[in-house]
């Protein structure tokens, strides 16, 4: 018997290939999309929708040298948060809250600003969202999605954010919002975190200086260090 062949019109590996290659000039760009997710989902709930961009650098060591790069890329914020099936629906390619007319008003208003966003930049996305201070989790992973093993997004368990990251959070962590953490990078265009947020700064404070300066939106970008190695 001869193996099965498969046609499929669009086979994951392709598509995955072809949706991780679009849309964004850089990494800073890629982010506005996260950050202008958190603002819509904030300006009509909060005063002041906080957002906080957290990098986490490793600096290893190689021969005599040290070489420090970003290994983690988080941002969280106090807007709405969503509950299990937004938050499913949130990492749908071509699917989100911001598809009708009246709603696209923003950079992320195609539904593609969080899945496209994040595999733009990183092979492994985790996204833990909570209100009333009930907290689920789901994620995205190329290489499952590559693989054929990961076909649908994972329906979101009941998870609390691991204090790992509780404890990176300036100020304590409100009733409602949304942590989004992108590892695994490969396609950042700045090896340094420093130099990233310098760049994502600068194009925060363009795009978002009426926010900024009526105090209607916080941002916090903020560098954390950590040593690996010997």
């Amino acid at each position: 018997m001869g193996l099965k062949m498969l046609h499929e019109i669009l086979p994951p590996n392709l598509a995955i290939k072809s949706m991780r290659s679009s849309g964004y000039r850089d990494t800073a760009h890629a982010l506005a999309e996260l950050i202008d997710n958190s603002i819509q989902a904030g300006l009509s709930n909060n005063e002041v929708t906080d957002v906080q961009v957290i990098c986490i650098d490793t600096v290893e060591r190689v021969s005599e040298r040290k070489r420090q790069k970003i290994n983690e890329i988080a941002v969280f914020d106090n807007a709405s948060g969503m509950d299990k099936d937004l938050l499913r629906i949130s990492l749908q390619f071509g699917n989100g809250s911001n598809l009708t007319e009246n709603k696209q008003t923003s950079i992320g208003k195609f539904g593609m600003g969080l899945p496209n966003a994040s595999i733009s930049q990183c092979c492994h996305v985790d996204v833990w969202s909570w209100q009333n201070s009930k907290c689920h989790y789901t994620y995205l992973d190329i290489d499952e999605i590559k693989d054929g093993d990961l076909r649908e997004v994972p329906e979101p368990v009941e998870k609390s954010i691991p204090e790992r990251w509780k404890s990176l959070i300036r100020g304590p962590v409100p009733d409602h919002g949304t942590l989004v953490v992108w590892s695994q990078l490969d396609r950042v265009r700045w090896k340094q975190s420093a130099t990233f947020l310098k760049h994502t700064e600068f194009l925060v404070g363009r795009a978002y200086r009426y926010f900024l300066d009526d105090k209607q939106l916080r941002s916090d970008l903020q560098l954390m260090k950590i040593q690996v190695g010997r």
